[in-house]
């Protein structure tokens, strides 16, 4: 090949380069937050809408149900406020299962808990499912970060993962790794609990779609929000050149900042789920910071860790300002379900806020009220990103982009959704909800037999309270 030629290849080849590298450019950022088992009065920016949203709150207030608040408490969520201010707030999102782990494979798979291949597995057809904590994830299965791998995306992971599958390791009591664990329990049992966290992050980083995984917290463990910042933002630093998916499952405001672990002040900074730390980490303001503008602006300190979930929430916001990326990048948050109606049917337990916010496309203050649900989320990225979904991931979910987009309702949008928890059916419309709850008949037999005590999960545990809380259960 002469000079000439080689000269004419070589442009070429960085012409599509260039090409290459503003199509990549071109590529939304997406940051997923999923908060847990938060309701839209643990935010301020819901907080005080009783007619719209089916809160503990406003139940105690308008006198239907119990166990709520004590009248309407102020809130300090100035970032996650702003989210919706300056976004789109979805009025009737719904996920489709109602505790943890179902949820998130409606989220990351696209498909209801019970299309699961766990389910598959280990139910025979035609027999009836119990939607309890599963189905798990398994890698054989089409799941989102796959999908925007495939589509040029950097993926990363940083906080809760409830869809571990039995990989024959013995986890380490709960004793010792609960939320609220101490620093002389943890560097007691250091040793099994770094072992642990080894070995579920070497499963989890092979053959899920992920790029990145870091500052895990497995289950309901340890909490340290700062700790888990620190790998946001890192992965941000590092993603910076390229088209990133950041997943954030949050372990807070998991037991509606009643459970001990939403104390900041008894949570030590040095304690992780990945052992104890080399030095404190300093991502987010220490928790001195957080009750001193709790205190300024008269907000009750059993509120804090609202405050602290925010202030993440902020330094995310932050890193894409320092950036320059925040123009591009479409921030959603919501939650895995809500707490006044956990593991049921209900509106409380089904129906969470969500705020989606993207400067370059989304208009700020705007609203909705279509049915939208979890298992749209996974069709909503991938066409984002400029793909198209595989079938199993929209079998029962679809995209609404066309709503981030502005655009109106298509004719032939849907007109219900499915939700499902334990043994419990619901479908709900725009105006009406039906319920069904058809046990086997050995949880018949328990219920008969415990009445009162014994509910439709089959279980002789109180159900978060939702027995409380609707009369008709």
């Amino acid at each position: 090949m002469d000079l000439k030629n080689k000269f004419k290849v070589t442009l070429i080849i960085a012409l599509i380069g260039m090409i290459s590298l503003a199509k990549a450019q071109n590529k939304p950022n997406i940051i997923f937050i999923y908060a847990d088992d938060l309701n839209a009065d643990d935010i301020n920016y819901t907080a005080a809408d009783f007619d719209l949203w089916p809160t503990r709150t406003g139940a105690q207030i308008k006198g239907i149900g119990g166990n709520g608040k004590d009248g309407v408490e102020k809130l300090l969520t100035p970032h996650i406020d702003g989210l919706a201010k300056n976004g789109m707030v979805f009025n009737r999102f719904y996920v489709n299962a109602t505790v943890c782990t179902p949820s998130r494979y409606c989220l990351m798979t696209g498909r209801f808990a019970t299309h699961g291949k766990e389910f598959a597995e280990n139910y025979k057809k035609g027999s009836q499912v119990t939607v309890g904590w599963a189905p798990n994830i398994l890698r054989n299965e089409s799941n989102l970060p796959k999908e925007l791998q495939k589509l040029g995306y950097r993926t990363g992971i940083v906080g809760k993962w409830h869809n571990m599958p039995d990989i024959g390791l013995q986890k380490p009591k709960h004793e010792i790794t609960k939320p609220d664990a101490t620093y002389e329990t943890v560097k007691a049992n250091e040793k099994v609990i770094k072992n642990y966290y080894a070995k579920a992050k070497e499963y989890l980083s092979k053959g899920f779609g992920w790029d990145v995984v870091d500052r895990m917290e497995w289950d309901n463990s340890i909490v340290n929000l700062g700790w888990m910042a620190e790998g946001a933002l890192n992965f941000i630093e590092e993603s910076k050149e390229e088209p990133f998916f950041l997943y954030l499952p949050l372990p807070v405001p998991h037991g509606l900042y009643k459970y001990g672990y939403n104390n900041l002040s008894k949570l030590d900074p040095r304690v992780s789920a990945n052992g104890i730390l080399d030095k404190i980490p300093t991502a987010l303001p220490p928790s001195a910071d957080v009750y001193k503008r709790l205190k300024e602006n008269d907000i009750l300190a059993h509120n804090v860790m609202a405050t602290h979930m925010d202030d993440y929430v902020g330094a995310v916001l932050k890193k894409l300002d320092e950036l320059g990326l925040r123009e591009n990048t479409l921030v959603i948050f919501t939650s895995d379900h809500g707490g006044r109606g956990k593991n049921s049917c209900y509106e409380g337990g089904a129906r969470v806020p969500l705020f989606a916010n993207w400067p370059a496309k989304i208009k700020s203050g705007t609203s909705n009220s279509i049915l939208t649900a979890n298992t749209d989320i996974a069709g909503t990225l991938i066409e984002i990103a400029g793909g198209t979904p595989p079938q199993d991931m929209v079998q029962d979910g679809r995209s609404f982009n066309w709503l981030l987009e502005g655009n109106g309702e298509p004719s032939d949008w849907r007109k219900s959704i499915f939700i499902e928890a334990g043994n419990s059916k619901g479908i709900v419309t725009k105006d009406w909800k039906y319920i069904a709850n058809r046990v086997t008949p050995e949880i018949e037999a328990k219920m008969k037999a415990d009445p009162g005590k014994v509910f439709w999960s089959g279980v002789n545990h109180h159900n978060y309270n939702t027995e409380k809380m609707y009369k008709g259960y």
